[in-house]
């Protein structure tokens, strides 16, 4: 039981790692976009902009997701490569429709990658839900800077 449970956390510690480092790589990406052309994109591009962040949030959580069906799969605790992704990813995402079981001393692996997975899409959805805030206070700031420009020199009579 202690093996497994250090390999639940070990593979705990690869989860976090992928995750923070496709959030990384998504704040880089976003950087080199630059602020002043992010701020000013119309409706369609921001929903596109939307678009490609969710996909390379879901990416990573199904790499995720595949780490811990390669180990259940190579441990023997899923007889194919399809019974273990398809289990692990209703664990992670807290599905889990009880179709599939691990054996008795493997369940806490189960339990242990449901709340990994809890931890990480909420990590996902701050992260998406920061970056809609700052792009929204941006262009409002940017807007009403812009409001308050053309009031002053409406009152200076340019």
């Amino acid at each position: 039981m202690i093996a497994i449970i250090l390999s639940a956390l070990a593979l705990v510690a690869i989860t976090v790692l992928i995750h923070v480092l496709s959030m990384a790589l998504l704040v880089r990406w976003m950087a080199a976009l630059g602020r002043n052309r992010v701020q000013h994109l119309n409706f369609w591009p921001l929903i596109w902009l939307f678009v490609r962040i969710v996909w390379a949030l879901l990416f990573s959580h199904s790499t995720q997701i595949s780490v811990w069906g390669w180990f259940y799969l190579w441990k023997g605790v899923m007889q194919d490569w399809e019974a273990a992704l398809y289990f692990s990813g209703i664990t992670y995402t807290t599905i889990g429709y009880g179709d599939l079981l691990l054996d008795p001393p493997w369940r806490i692996m189960a339990t242990i990658e449901g709340l990994t997975g809890i931890v990480m899409c909420s990590l996902s959805a701050a992260f998406f839900f920061s970056v809609m805030v700052q792009l929204f206070l941006h262009r409002q700031m940017n807007n009403d800077s812009t409001d308050v420009q053309k009031h002053a020199s409406w009152h200076r009579g340019d």
